[in-house]
């Protein structure tokens, strides 16, 4: 149907006496007098579109400048963990010497505690979590040397004493951990063939990516460790960064990377297990998880479990245990059935 065809058809709809060819002229007149008022208006029209673009676009750019303010500081808080550094010894407690080594990159000076034993020239080294430090490790240090164990806790680059100003999640720490093992290679009291690495959370995550650069490292030990950090942050973004997932999540990481100097890294310990395997290199492996963890969720460990290669492994789901808390109720009960699975291994 033509436009004028549909004008005559209105024109003749009830009560209405006008013919189509008049209404089609007085649309014609109004169209034009409506082109000739948006001409005259045109300048004001353009004045007000210019306008409010520009406060448009002075708002968006006021907003991403925030989102992206907000991002930047909790990135660097993320990985500028507050130092904690563990007190001197008691009177009641059983030596132990404070010692300071190199990172294996050779870019930083680390702190450390070793707790000597005569009972075996085995040893582990504990590895704190995300934020922690040697102080936090302390307890089970303490633990393992009365089980017959030399024992080495650490700070991490960042954290405690040791030099660094960010942490890195577990990228660089593995470095941190390569330089304890090679300092504690260098003790006559221990045996080099037989130290074993103990992690915490991310100490645990890095525990496993230094083990497949490290072949010294006999055996290991994961308490409540990621498979896979991004992963980890695909789902808690928010437990890490206190903030609302929109519009934070990329730009903070971002910046989290950054200030640590990871960008374009991973730290992915299912990827360090899946190498070891196509290697056909095994290590024996004990993984724990609390199954009322609600930071790093309880399926992180058996996706471990299941990379983890060769026959000696073993997995220790614990009923309504939180993170990092298997141990909470009964440190003793906890470390026994830890040397459960290691003395075989460590001490034969």
């Amino acid at each position: 149907m033509s436009s004028n065809a549909f004008i005559k058809d209105l024109a003749v709809g009830p009560g209405l006496n006008v013919s189509g060819t008049e209404v089609a002229n007085v649309a014609a007149t109004a169209a034009l007098a409506g082109a000739a008022a948006v001409a005259r208006a045109g300048h004001k029209w353009n004045a007000w579109v210019k306008g409010g673009l520009i406060a448009f676009s002075a708002l968006g750019g006021a907003t991403a400048l925030g989102i992206n303010a907000v991002s930047a500081f909790a990135g660097y808080k993320v990985v500028k963990p507050a130092r904690r550094v563990l007190a001197e010894a008691g009177p009641e407690e059983l030596p132990r010497e404070k010692v300071t080594f190199s990172s294996r990159d050779g870019r930083l000076n680390l702190t450390g505690y070793f707790y000597p034993t005569t009972q075996s020239r085995a040893a582990i080294i504990l590895c704190h979590g995300f934020h922690g430090g040697a102080v936090d490790t302390h307890p089970a240090a303490s633990i393992a040397r009365e089980s017959g164990y030399n024992t080495l806790t650490l700070d991490f680059r960042g954290c405690g004493e040791s030099g660094g100003k960010t942490t890195s999640v577990g990228y660089w720490e593995v470095d941190d951990l390569l330089g304890a093992i090679d300092y504690l290679k260098s003790r006559p009291e221990v045996d080099p063939e037989k130290i074993c690495v103990y992690g915490f959370s991310m100490g645990g995550a890095v525990a496993i990516l230094a083990a497949e650069r490290e072949p010294a490292i006999k055996a290991i030990i994961t308490d409540a460790a990621f498979a896979s950090l991004d992963a980890l942050l695909s789902v808690k973004f928010n437990v890490f960064y206190r903030l609302p997932r929109f519009p934070f999540r990329y730009t903070a990481v971002w910046w989290s990377r950054w200030f640590s100097q990871t960008t374009g890294k991973k730290v992915d310990p299912l990827k360090a297990l899946e190498k070891m395997a196509a290697e056909g290199r095994g290590i024996p492996h004990f993984v724990i998880h609390g199954q009322s963890d609600d930071i790093i969720p309880v399926d992180n460990a058996t996706l471990i479990y299941e990379k983890t290669p060769g026959p000696t492994k073993d997995l220790w789901l614990v009923p309504e245990a939180g993170h990092v808390a298997a141990g909470y109720y009964d440190q003793a009960a906890y470390m026994a059935k830890v040397c459960e699975f290691l003395d075989p291994i460590m001490r034969k």
